[in-house]
């Protein structure tokens, strides 16, 4: 008669990931999991929903909740967005205070400094981009982060897109947890499905090669996603908040939407390991971000 393994145990729990909008926590989480999961772009906002990634070692693991960057609202999309984080915020082991040490400090730092300070939990102040920032240039964010979260915090330079310093994080945050049984199985990287991450890896491939063209108001809605195993077959439609942003991400010709096509599909073969054919189609749904039944039909109400 054969046995199962025992179930492991070892230092568990949660680590909130706060920032401003594109300081680089996605790509943190990324280079942490050594696999993309968090939808990166080079715009703000990418990140919608909490994203759930599991890390595991032989004797710990940390689920790792990535949050949307911490900004005022404008729409009922960025209200929703703001009620994430806030749940993210419910009780972590730690906190991960990511700061662009390229970036001066702004309103958006001062809230995410008073939002950390405020969890009633240990805060690790991460100094991103330590790559393109000089100690000089670091200094005056970290003294004005110091000034809300305390002196003595635990404070880390490291870049998210190198890899500096991100064991030293791990080991970091790993001392912190209490012990207990894992929570996931060892060899599970996320809670989220790969349609969800799917859609998300769209939306980002969207973004990035839209950039300044367009504002934030692109969804993304898997129509189709047929797996029989050897081909990934994806249907996907974006939507666009206004009647003249359609043209914008067709493109002359298709050229726009091609590109997004093409990026996307890349971003997905990494994810499934296999062929992919995605087919892109572009509608309005007028002011979304602020319908109510819309942003419902996206799981994000």
């Amino acid at each position: 008669m054969t046995t199962s393994a025992p179930w492991p145990h070892g230092r568990v729990g949660f680590v909130t990931i706060l920032g401003r909008p594109n300081v680089g926590k996605s790509t943190l989480l990324n280079k942490i999991m050594d696999f993309e999961l968090a939808a990166v772009s080079p715009k703000p906002q990418t990140t919608r929903r909490r994203e759930r990634c599991i890390y595991s070692t032989p004797d710990s693991q940390i689920i790792f909740l990535d949050t949307p960057g911490i900004h005022r609202s404008s729409t009922r999309l960025g209200e929703i967005m703001d009620k994430e984080i806030h749940k993210s915020l419910d009780a972590p082991d730690a906190v991960v205070c990511v700061v662009d040490a390229s970036r001066p400090f702004g309103d958006e730092d001062g809230m995410t400094a008073t939002r950390a300070a405020g969890c009633n939990a240990p805060v690790v102040l991460v100094i991103n981009k330590c790559d393109l920032a000089t100690e000089t240039q670091r200094q005056p964010i970290v003294d004005r982060y110091q000034g809300i979260l305390g002196s003595d915090v635990h404070t880390l330079a490291i870049s998210a897109l190198t890899g500096e310093n991100i064991q030293q994080l791990i080991d970091c945050l790993t001392e912190r947890m209490p012990q207990g049984p894992f929570l996931y199985p060892p060899d599970e990287l996320t809670d989220s499905t790969e349609r969800e991450i799917g859609a998300d890896m769209i939306r980002a491939a969207a973004m990035e090669h839209l950039r300044d063209e367009l504002p934030h108001s692109v969804a993304v809605d898997i129509t189709m996603w047929k797996d029989p195993g050897t081909k990934l077959r994806i249907d996907a439609t974006l939507y666009v908040g206004r009647t003249a942003h359609k043209p914008i991400v067709v493109g002359k010709n298709g050229a726009m939407i091609n590109q997004i096509r093409s990026a996307a599909v890349q971003r997905l073969r990494r994810l499934v390991d296999r062929r992919v054919d995605l087919r892109l189609h572009v509608k309005v749904a007028e002011d979304w971000p602020n319908h109510v039944a819309f942003l419902r039909s996206q799981g994000l109400e």
